[in-house]
Order: C-alpha cells, then sequence, then structure tokens
C-alpha cells in the first residue's frame, strides 16, 4: 500500500513529537505492508508556518530510516487553502506530492462549498492536480454527498480517512464515507497518522473493511493504484 497523507516528521507539526515517534510510526506503516509514504505537514496560516529548512533536514533523516525498513519516503504539503495557495507551490516554498503535479489541499470544515470548488479550478488552472484531504470534513459536502463526484468531474481527486471509514471518528462519518464509496466518490484513502496512539496507522484495517465490505479490486484502486499515479506523477 502506498499512504499519501501522514504526519511523520518531528517537531515541524501537530504530528510526530520526536524522531524515535517518527521511528516507531515507520515501524507501524511497514507492519501494514506500507512500503511507500508522502509525508505531508501541515502548512496553515497563522497555525502552522511549513519551516522548509527544518523539513528538508527532518526528511533527510528520516529517509535513510524508511530505507533500512524498506519503505520509500518522499515529501508533500497538507496545504490549508488561501489566496496565496498557487504562488506557495510555484514558489517552492511548499513541496507538492512527491515532486509532482498533485497537491494535498485541505479546507476548513465550514467552508463553502464555492470556495472549495473556485480553489480547485485555480489549482488546475495552473497545472495542479488538487488532492482534496479528508473530504468527510467538510459540512458543506457532508450535506450534499454529491457534490464529492462534481469535484471528481472537473479534475479534483477526493482522499478520505481509514480512521473515518471504520467508525473511529463517530458513527455518522462513517455512515456518510460508506455512501461516498459505495457511489465511488472516493479516489484515495490515506492514513492521516499523527502519532503512535490516538491518531495512528490503520489503513491495513481499513483495507480488509474495503475489500470484504466491497471487494478488493476496488480496496487496490484506492490503497495502491491511485496513490501510485501521485508517485509516478502521472
Amino acid at each position: 500500500m502506498i499512504d499519501i497523507h501522514c504526519h511523520l516528521l518531528c517537531g515541524v507539526d501537530d504530528g510526530a513529537k520526536s524522531l524515535e515517534e517518527s521511528q516507531e510510526m515507520l515501524k507501524i506503516a511497514t507492519s501494514q505492508n506500507i512500503n511507500k509514504i508522502i509525508l505531508t505537514p501541515h502548512r496553515r496560516h497563522g497555525m502552522f508556518a511549513y519551516p522548509v529548512e527544518a523539513i528538508d533536514s527532518q526528511y533527510k533523516i528520516l529517509k535513510e530510516c524508511g530505507r533500512k525498513l524498506g519503505v520509500e519516503l518522499y515529501l508533500g504539503t497538507e496545504y490549508h487553502v488561501d489566496s496565496d495557495m498557487v504562488n506557495s507551490f510555484k514558489s517552492g516554498r511548499c513541496h507538492t506530492l512527491a515532486g509532482g503535479r498533485y497537491i494535498l489541499t485541505e479546507y476548513s470544515h465550514a467552508s463553502e462549498y464555492t470556495f472549495i470548488k473556485t480553489m480547485t479550478k485555480e489549482a488546475l488552472h495552473a497545472g495542479y492536480i488538487p488532492v482534496i484531504a479528508h473530504i468527510e470534513r467538510y459540512e458543506c459536502v457532508f450535506d450534499e454527498p454529491e457534490l464529492a463526484g462534481e469535484l471528481q468531474n472537473i479534475g479534483a481527486l477526493v482522499q478520505i480517512n481509514a480512521d473515518a471509514v471504520l467508525g473511529n471518528d463517530g458513527r455518522a462519518v462513517k455512515k456518510f464515507c460508506k455512501k461516498l464509496l459505495k457511489n465511488e466518490l472516493v479516489d484515495i484513502v490515506a492514513s492521516d497518522s499523527h502519532n503512535t496512539t490516538t491518531r495512528v496507522n490503520n489503513m491495513a484495517k481499513c483495507y480488509e473493511y474495503i475489500a470484504k465490505k466491497y471487494d478488493r479490486d476496488y480496496a487496490d484502486l484506492l490503497f495502491n493504484n491511485n496513490p501510485e499515479k501521485i508517485i509516478l506523477n502521472t
């Protein structure tokens, strides 16, 4: 499997707090047959600054740890969308996913759909393919699931969190994810893991759940085939 959204880098956002925790998170991932991971530190104005030098430094250290465990690591950004988004990626202040044309875009839970759609189109117009992070969190889509399909139709990819599918974020969210999955309104499932306790990587458990409830080909599409397109930049 390939995890395209997680917070393994230590000391750069609200993810891992130490190198030791980063290494333990890597071990948890590899024990679940995850062999490629895109590290996506937060960038959110006024909250997470995305310190590029610290991120690059920690990445070099963790990449070597990953090599020893047999997992390939890549860099990215979980970008909380604002008007400076395109400039942030064009200038290199923030990393695209695995250095390609895909970007991981995050919104506030109360963001209006018109804003999400407008900024998705702006990213596409600039040559990027937005992967909309944990879409199950956005009230506007929660109320109208078909909007996820509209975003797919204009060129975005839709990502949901493994924990949301498994019910760890509540019964209502689990029910919503079922609706998205049933109607094929999901492109990627990722861990969005932050630590080794409260927000741990549960991708293997989620893979088996989806493979059993739907089918294994669908699970492979969400956990491997579509994520691999991001790695390969295809």
